[in-house]
């Protein structure tokens, strides 16, 4: 290893040490799950070593650009795929992505799922259905349903907890 790769090498150790917490902050902010948070710190430094002509002065500086732009991408991802799924039915989704189901299984799960839907009321099959198929925020809710945000948390909870019991009866 020559004295230049040396530098480098320490001045990537350094910034590792250094800039870990704030690449995961970075990483977070933007509600990636834990591990999505570890693997794409680990990328920034992978890129890193992988950059020939690297000044050690600017090390931390490119990291949190690799960063920045690690996440830009990860949220044209995510994007792209709730508007890709946005109107697809959910049952084939769940097919398509599930792992270890068989079809049958799935298909009685979301059967299920249906009828414990039906059994509650109205406003709460609206409210219940645009959070978990639409994927609508509680306030999104509350201005589509005129209600509050905290009616909307609260009958959202006791929808999902009702529909929980059903599936696991059912099970």
């Amino acid at each position: 290893m020559t004295p230049t790769e040396n530098n480098k090498s320490k001045a990537i150790a350094n910034a590792y040490i250094e800039m870990r917490a704030q690449l995961l902050a970075i990483f977070r902010q933007v509600c990636m799950p834990e591990a999505d948070c570890e693997d794409m710190v680990q990328e920034v430094f992978v890129r890193l070593l992988g950059i020939e002509t690297l000044q050690t002065e600017t090390v931390n500086a490119i990291a949190a650009t690799i960063a920045f732009r690690l996440r830009i991408d990860y949220l044209r991802r995510r994007a792209f795929m709730r508007r890709l799924y946005k109107d697809a039915p959910r049952a084939e989704i769940y097919e398509q992505a599930a792992i270890g189901y068989n079809t049958c299984e799935l298909r009685e799960l979301i059967s299920i799922e249906q009828n414990a839907i039906a059994q509650l009321r109205p406003e709460n099959q609206r409210i219940y259905r645009l959070s978990r198929f639409q994927d609508k925020t509680y306030d999104e809710i509350a201005d589509i349903m005129s209600m509050s945000y905290r009616s909307v948390e609260s009958r959202l909870y006791r929808s999902r907890m009702f529909v929980r019991e059903q599936v696991a009866k059912a099970m």
